[in-house]
């Protein structure tokens, strides 16, 4: 078996709200690590929204998620796939405790977070993830596919600045916390990797980064262009292949349900942060967190900032 899987994150450009790295990898048998999953398990998931009759949405999830689609497409997917793994969660700290996610002390460090735990999910149901479920499941026993990984790392505002004060910018912040990711599958696993990341923060070598994180193994460059960059880690009982791919999301199933998952647990730490501002100040129109719109929002928070004396550390990131 050859552990395929994808790398992606949800939050890398906005000023407000938390960096999301998430990554998903299915076991398949090595004559099947060719075929595109979304071939493979064509019975049972769809690329995309339109035409998928019965099946479910696996793609970027930023086709998926919009204000008429809302949180539903997301939900249908990260629940199901939960639920293959025997994963029943029902609330927000679950499901960040789920994917290892969870750090109560770094969480209470944010009024808008602490104590703040609240049901899920929010748009779909139980009988609706069932089905899919049912699908899935079926589908990947006609091919003897298993999903057998999920995780996500969350970098809060304070930890990211904090990095990139470290580090110098926040590309390397991005690369230095998908590495975590990497070091848990080796930990988790036994087969050979194949996996697809992202591009990073327009970089097109990274065999430096490889090297200076898989200290003593051999990293032989396969390719390195501005539409992919892929190298092998030699190892001694197994090797792992890293590809850095521009819009990877839309090519792997692995790296576009990774960017569902960090789309959607972003996605609810902003409902959080944006209820918080909302009790206090009613009326105030939520925000996404990206550049121009934050500066909306940042204006019209700032008198009730100075007055709850919440620094800049904790809300706006640097990068």
């Amino acid at each position: 078996m050859t552990i395929i899987a994808g790398i992606d994150e949800a939050g890398y450009g906005p000023v407000l709200g938390p960096l999301v790295i998430s990554v998903a990898a299915f076991d398949v048998p090595d004559d099947k690590t060719d075929c595109s999953l979304w071939d493979l398990l064509t019975d049972a998931v769809s690329n995309g929204l339109q035409g998928r009759k019965h099946r479910l949405a696996v793609c970027d999830s930023k086709k998926l998620y919009n204000t008429r689609n809302g949180l539903k497409p997301l939900e249908d997917a990260i629940f199901s796939f939960l639920g293959i793994k025997g994963l029943k969660v029902t609330s927000f700290y679950q499901l960040l405790d789920a994917l290892s996610c969870f750090n109560r002390e770094v969480i209470d460090g944010y009024p808008w977070y602490a104590q703040k735990d609240y049901a899920l999910p929010f748009a779909t149901s139980e009988a609706v993830f069932l089905n899919y479920i049912d699908l899935l499941q079926h589908s990947m026993a006609k091919h003897s596919i298993r999903f057998s990984h999920v995780g996500s790392c969350v970098v809060t505002v304070r930890e990211f600045n904090e990095q990139v004060r470290t580090h110098g910018n926040k590309s390397t912040v991005l690369f230095n916390n998908s590495i975590k990711h990497i070091a848990k599958l080796l930990g988790e696993s036994n087969g050979n990797i194949d996996l697809l990341i992202d591009k990073q923060g327009g970089r097109n070598t990274y065999s430096y980064l490889l090297k200076k994180h898989f200290p003593g193994k051999e990293v032989k460059i396969l390719k390195e262009s501005s539409e992919i960059s892929s190298y092998v880690i030699i190892g001694k009982k197994r090797s792992i292949k890293i590809s850095f791919v521009e819009k990877g999301e839309t090519v792997s199933l692995a790296a576009a349900l990774a960017s569902m998952f960090s789309k959607y647990i972003r996605e609810l730490f902003m409902v959080l942060e944006n209820q918080y501002w909302l009790q206090l100040l009613p009326g105030l129109k939520p925000t996404a967190g990206y550049y121009k719109d934050a500066q909306r929002y940042l204006s019209q928070i700032e008198h009730m900032r100075q007055k709850k004396g919440i620094v800049d550390d904790i809300l706006i990131r640097k990068k």
